[in-house]
């Protein structure tokens, strides 16, 4: 519909323009008699459809203009969104730097200054219930076999194997893991060790207590250190979950401070490659 008149008026404003023409040719020619001033009479509405038209036609052009300004305002808009998106980006990735630089060196300077080894996971062993993990980092790097492994929770476990650029490290809930150990309120002694019964839940034991030990459930227990052990001391191993006696003693069960669980590709680890006093 909206065509069909503009046609009408495009029509009407080409008779208008041609009325215009011979009206103008007359008044040349000296002819003012009463058919020029018909024929101006008759051209006053086709004039007024001329100019509807040529209103119409600057219409259109500001309409293509202003989509032109539109669009340009548009993809302005995108690169500046996309700049903002990636500038956000960055600034997560730097507070997350930040954050594990803090607590690296945190753990470091309460450690007795002890020299870490920034890793992460390459890989993880493929039986669900196993806790080895492969790490990023071999002896090129000055790790050896037995260091142990924190992250900024406490200890995770220690080196099992090491190549060139790469090692495996297992966590304290395998049977191979065995740490000399401290509760932090009576100073109770032990050994924490992992058990194949209580992995699957994600908890060791802590064993070779003196049955009158003072011990509660909520108690922090550590690393002992000392010249027999791979661990430094007083690191945080985890808490006591539950206490049982039977006629071996005290059976006592600690849940670690690290959740292996949650140990997987994108997580990073430290490896105490010795102390900085070693230079």
């Amino acid at each position: 519909m909206r065509l069909e008149k503009i046609r009408v008026l495009i029509i009407c404003g080409i008779v208008a323009l041609a009325i215009a023409i011979v009206t103008a040719l007359f008044a040349v020619i000296g002819f003012t008699g009463p058919v020029r001033g018909i024929l101006k009479t008759v051209a006053k509405p086709l004039e007024w459809c001329g100019t509807q038209v040529a209103n119409a036609v600057n219409g259109f052009s500001e309409v293509f203009t202003d989509y032109d300004r539109l669009a340009q305002e548009n993809e302005e808009l995108r690169e500046e969104l996309a700049a903002l998106k990636e500038q956000v980006q960055d600034d997560t990735v730097l507070r997350e730097e930040n954050t594990w630089l803090k607590e690296h060196l945190e753990i470091a300077d309460t450690s007795a200054g002890l020299r870490l080894t920034e890793a992460r996971v390459i890989s993880r062993a493929i039986d669900n219930y196993s806790t080895v993990l492969t790490l990023n980092r071999g002896t090129v790097h000055g790790v050896k076999v037995n260091m142990p492994v924190l992250t900024p929770d406490g200890v995770f476990g220690y080196v099992k194997e090491a190549g060139l650029d790469w090692c495996k490290v297992v966590s304290l809930l395998e049977t191979v893991s065995s740490i000399g150990a401290y509760t932090d309120r009576t100073g109770a002694l032990g050994v924490v060790q992992g058990d194949l019964a209580l992995r699957d839940e994600g908890l060791c034991l802590m064993t070779y207590i003196d049955k009158n030990a003072d011990l509660r459930i909520g108690d922090r227990v550590y690393t002992k250190g000392g010249e027999e052990s791979n661990y430094p001391p007083d690191l945080l191993i985890g808490e006591i979950v539950s206490i049982e006696a039977d006629d071996s003693g005290l059976v006592v069960r600690i849940k670690p401070a690290v959740d292996v669980s949650r140990i997987d590709t994108v997580s990073r680890l430290m490896i105490i490659c010795g102390y900085a006093s070693e230079g």
